[in-house]
């Protein structure tokens, strides 16, 4: 059951890699991370599923469920409104930490029998190491051979996920972080667009309201193939917390009315 767990986290990953820029924050939504995390799940789930080496198994998935227990309290605890676990699907990180907590009990009680661990030699445990510096490797080399694919085919990694996603115009990064402050503070975080065109894309207007102005350097005109800086303010209000709200910019350009991309911050206690 988690290996049929893994490779569906693992599948839908890869679809959100494929269709959304936003896997959940930091480190987590770099796309190099997904793509490493997805690799590691595909193959520790077909391993569970083919029931060779049980110990090493059911060690290497204790410790891959006690990880992400821990992403997913971190989360949680930093209010995201999505683990990421399970690509562009939207789960509570609050519900991950439960499945990931329930999947380490069942681990727990139908472990195999683990005397074997300590009953290993000196050299068992050498190659057992080998074994794993030579899976992380792989997974390294496999990482290098689709970076290197993509700088050939498309010139640069970015342009290859862009390509993917049939964005013509991207977001860096697509989760800004604007930091965190009292109520009644602005914040002012910057976001980098990138225009992957033939045509150069022109940013006539965006979200003003009274919390969030993405209108103060516009309008701008990016040229084919270049990126521009814009700022956007933020205003905080309501109750101590993470937020995530959707910010837009609209263009003058008819193939691409409407850019999107979400920013997030915390609201500290008075």
């Amino acid at each position: 059951m988690l290996g049929l767990l893994l490779l569906v986290a693992a599948g839908l990953k890869a679809h959100g890699v494929a269709v959304e820029p936003v896997g959940s924050a930091g480190l987590f939504s770099a796309p190099g991370f997904q793509i490493a995390v997805v690799q590691f799940e595909a193959v520790l789930g077909v391993w569970l599923l083919w029931g060779i080496k049980p110990v090493g198994a059911w060690t290497v998935a204790v410790a891959t469920f006690a990880c992400f227990a821990g992403v997913s309290l971190y989360l949680g605890w930093e209010g995201q409104t999505s683990c990421g676990c399970f690509g562009s699907f939207s789960v509570n990180p609050w519900y991950a930490l439960a499945v990931d907590l329930a999947a380490l009990t069942a681990l727990l009680i139908g472990r195999p029998d683990i005397r074997l661990l300590w009953e290993r030699s000196r050299s068992d445990w050498s190659r057992l190491l080998w074994r794993g510096a030579c899976g992380l490797a792989g997974v390294t080399a496999v990482l290098g051979l689709l970076a290197g694919a993509a700088f050939l085919h498309f010139g640069s990694v970015g342009a290859a996920l862009a390509a993917l996603r049939g964005e013509e115009v991207s977001v860096r990064p697509a989760l800004v972080e604007a930091g965190e402050g009292a109520p009644g503070e602005r914040l002012q975080a910057s976001v980098e667009l990138v225009n992957w065109t033939d045509r150069t894309i022109r940013i006539v207007g965006g979200t003003s309201d009274c919390s969030c102005v993405a209108t103060a350097d516009l309008p701008l005109s990016i040229p084919p193939g270049e990126a521009r800086s814009v700022s956007v303010r933020v205003g905080l209000k309501g109750g101590p917390g993470r937020f995530t709200r959707e910010v837009a910019f609209l263009t003058a350009d008819e193939k691409l009315q409407v850019i999107r991309f979400r920013l997030t911050g915390r609201i500290l206690g008075k």
